[in-house]
């Protein structure tokens, strides 16, 4: 038998060698073999690397709004599919005996107020009346007692004027976290987003803790696609490296939509467990890494979050 040319038993070999890593159990169910990725890898550059599949995610996730009070819904002002702005009212909760606390607080302060208004009206002539009494009575024109009553008035409405001065200052506070409670009524949305779900409607009772959120809003920003690593291939996947995305076959119809550009922004420091939903049942032991890739901006309209995809790693 004559011998193989250097090139293809190159190639033999290392198919033989990424088969029998294939058959020790390194790929994980849905993920091609290294088998697979040495006889792609045999081709002109660019060269295939390593494969895993992965989900669309939006950059820092999607935000759930929840209720920061226990009440009643009495406006809703958005509906699903919606795009909000930042700042903009989404709903406000029935603030009726907010409103009445608020009231109640102002007029606390303006009660303690005029009384400070009453105390600084009567210290002038309190300390007129007292420096004349003190020099009546050192010119023996007058009995010191009076000069020292004079003087003691004139003290007491000082210190009353001081403790009316911390009233204000507590009542203001109290002022101010009854405004806020109506400011808590009012729910906006934290960033330009779209609703994406809606789970409550007006006239609805929520809760602030231990309730679903009352809508779930998408933020108007970059799209990554979380990958998931096969242990495997992780030594052959660096930040910066070049990758396609894939949309996959099952979620389409007809035509295979062309592949997007990507490349590898970074890739976390811990393994874990697969966290796709249609992910088949794993084997004892098999860990992936996740690695975030960034999408090119001119074709990652095409889409959507939620979305699961291949990743093909190119050198």
């Amino acid at each position: 038998m004559n011998p193989l040319p250097n090139d293809r038993l190159q190639r033999r070999l290392s198919w033989i060698l990424l088969l029998a890593l294939a058959m020790s159990g390194c790929s994980k169910p849905g993920t091609p073999s290294p088998a697979a990725i040495a006889r792609n890898a045999t081709g002109d550059s660019p060269r295939l690397l390593a494969m895993a599949r992965g989900k669309v995610e939006v950059l820092g996730g999607l935000l759930d709004v929840v209720s920061p009070l226990n009440g009643e819904i009495e406006t809703l002002n958005v509906g699903e599919g919606d795009l909000v702005q930042r700042g903009q009212v989404l709903l406000k909760l029935a603030s009726e005996q907010a409103r009445m606390e608020a009231d109640l607080a102002q007029a606390d302060l303006q009660l303690v107020q005029t009384r400070q208004r009453a105390q600084a009206e009567r210290l002038p002539a309190a300390r007129q009346l007292a420096r004349r009494t003190d020099e009546a009575a050192r010119a023996g024109a007058l009995d010191p007692k009076r000069a020292e009553e004079a003087l003691q008035t004139q003290h007491d409405i000082e210190g009353a004027m001081r403790v009316l001065d911390a009233e204000i200052a507590i009542a203001r506070q109290k002022v101010g976290l009854a405004r806020l409670t109506i400011r808590r009524h009012t729910v906006t949305a934290p960033h330009d987003a779209i609703v994406l779900k809606l789970n409550v409607q007006a006239g609805a009772r929520v809760a602030a803790q231990g309730a679903p959120p009352m809508m779930v809003l998408m933020p108007q920003r970059a799209l990554i696609v979380r990958a998931e690593l096969n242990e495997s291939y992780a030594a052959s996947v660096k930040p910066g490296m070049r990758a396609t995305i894939r949309i996959e076959r099952d979620t389409y119809d007809g035509a295979e939509p062309a592949p997007i550009a990507a490349h590898v922004l970074r890739l976390s420091a811990a393994y874990g467990p697969s966290r796709l939903d249609d992910e088949t049942p794993q084997r004892t032991g098999l860990r992936v890494l996740d690695c975030i890739l960034e999408l090119d901006p001119a074709a990652a309209s095409r889409l959507r979050p939620g979305r699961n995809v291949k990743v093909s790693f190119y050198e």
